[in-house]
């Protein structure tokens, strides 16, 4: 494969340049690759902020052709790790494969990983944590925290907690012996008011996590390990293999998911129990006197808590209509205060529970962002997907730092029918706290 070079020369004397071009030539001798070219910067820029590295990108466009850019590691894309990635999505979406020269690390995101670490942590003393986790795991000693109906005991592994215990047993009972759903017994466990171990009401995916945990059958697994027989049981093998067996033929096959996004989604609170509203689409169809059918789709908020717990009496609200009122509301609710009409005593509490709630979001995408590296970095995911979750980060940090003027926010409003689906869910995601809903009415909170 025709390969690049593309490095940050921070000595421009001709020695060191000639001993950089001699290692790529020797790495594409020895991987059998054919170099091709060199670009390098000698400016305090690198990667895709470097108009070298622009002006490369250019080059193996016009050309049409596939090359493998080769660095000497990942610091020659960028000082952080974010930069390293950007510059890496950058080529890739041209079609370009990138490699590092350096035989220990010759994965650019591994190679960040190892020279750049992530900002904030040290990185010999998260190696330390690791491989004493590591050792743990081998030993058979629990990590973090453990499931329910267990706990760590004084030997560091796990013991069973008897009341837990039972709730798990009666909880693979009525999943497997009653074929009953996991919405369904959650209500059944709340009916009974049978509280998690956080003292909370169960859902469905608290109960479906319990459901897929291989840890009841006795097997510890972490980082790669596995130990049958390394605790107590609480559910039998044969029990755990039939509610996997049974949740496999449930999931639904050949159906069409619908990923067109709701608007309002991460905003809408029911006002009646507090929890989240979550969007939903149902498609309905039905015969008519003349024997045609007719198929109809239904979108709509309704409240998680009735969704997965089947215990608050709220129901739905439309789509069309809840969109539509939230955003007349949170209108008049800008023009209200730059006019001086609204004296609200709890407007600079909101205001800072927003700007918690933007940093919050931020770390949230960070924390997302390195996951997805390391899962890139072991071949997990792909870089375009990676790159989805840069935009994610970028676009955090952009709406946490952004403040527009109640004009900007009214003309943005003004123009809402121009804005992407993306543009729109930023904008009320940057200035509104949260929208409250009842049955009778809509309150939004910016």
């Amino acid at each position: 494969m025709r390969a690049i070079a593309y490095f940050k020369l921070e000595d421009s004397s001709i020695g060191k340049l000639s001993h950089i071009e001699s290692e790529f030539t020797e790495f594409c001798k020895y991987e059998m690759h054919q170099p091709f070219r060199t670009f390098f910067s000698e400016g305090t820029l690198r990667g895709v902020t470097d108009p070298d590295f622009q002006r490369m990108i250019n080059f193996m466009v016009e050309s049409g052709s596939e090359f493998l850019v080769v660095v000497p590691d990942a610091t020659h894309l960028g000082q952080e790790i974010d930069d390293v990635v950007r510059s890496v999505v950058r080529l890739d979406s041209i079609g370009a494969i990138v490699r590092c020269w350096d035989d220990d690390l010759p994965d650019p995101l591994q190679s960040a990983l190892g020279l750049l670490g992530i900002r904030g942590v040290s990185k010999t003393r998260s190696k330390r944590i690791k491989e004493s986790m590591e050792r743990r795991a081998i030993e058979g000693k629990a990590l973090g925290k453990p499931p329910y109906g267990y706990r760590i005991g004084d030997s560091g592994g796990l013991d069973v907690v008897s009341e837990e215990a039972s709730v798990v047993e009666l909880i693979f009972r009525l999943y497997t012996q009653e074929s009953l759903g996991f919405r369904r017994i959650a209500q059944e466990l709340n009916e009974r008011e049978i509280n998690t171990r956080r003292g909370n009401q169960w859902n469905v995916v608290s109960v479906r996590d319990i459901v897929k945990n291989n840890t009841y059958t006795g097997t510890y697994e972490r980082y790669g390990m596995r130990r049958p027989n390394a605790h107590e049981t609480i559910i039998p093998t044969d029990v755990f293999r039939e509610a996997q067996d049974k949740l496999r033929s449930r999931k639904p096959f050949g159906r069409v998911a619908n990923v067109e996004p709701f608007l309002l989604s991460g905003l809408v609170y029911c006002g009646e129990c507090g929890n989240k509203m979550t969007g939903v689409t149902r498609r309905q169809s039905w015969r008519l006197k003349d024997g045609s059918r007719k198929t109809g789709v239904y979108r709509y908020y309704q409240c998680q808590s009735r969704v997965n717990r089947s215990i608050c009496s709220y129901h739905t609200k439309q789509e069309a209509d809840l969109e539509s009122t939230a955003l007349t509301k949170f209108k008049l609710e800008v023009l209200g205060r730059a006019a001086g009409l609204i004296n609200d005593p709890d407007i600079p509490n909101r205001e800072r529970d927003l700007n918690a709630l933007r940093q919050t979001r931020v770390e949230n995408a960070k924390r997302r962002f390195i996951r997805s590296v390391r899962r890139t970095a072991a071949g997990e995911i792909g870089i375009a997907t990676l790159g989805k979750y840069l935009t994610d980060f970028d676009t955090a940090r952009k709406l946490a730092t952004e403040v527009a003027s109640p004009e900007d926010v009214v003309s943005t409003l003004d123009s809402w029918s121009t804005l992407s689906l993306e543009q729109r869910r930023d904008f009320l995601t940057q200035h509104v706290l949260k929208i409250e809903v009842t049955d009778s009415s809509v309150e939004v909170l910016v």
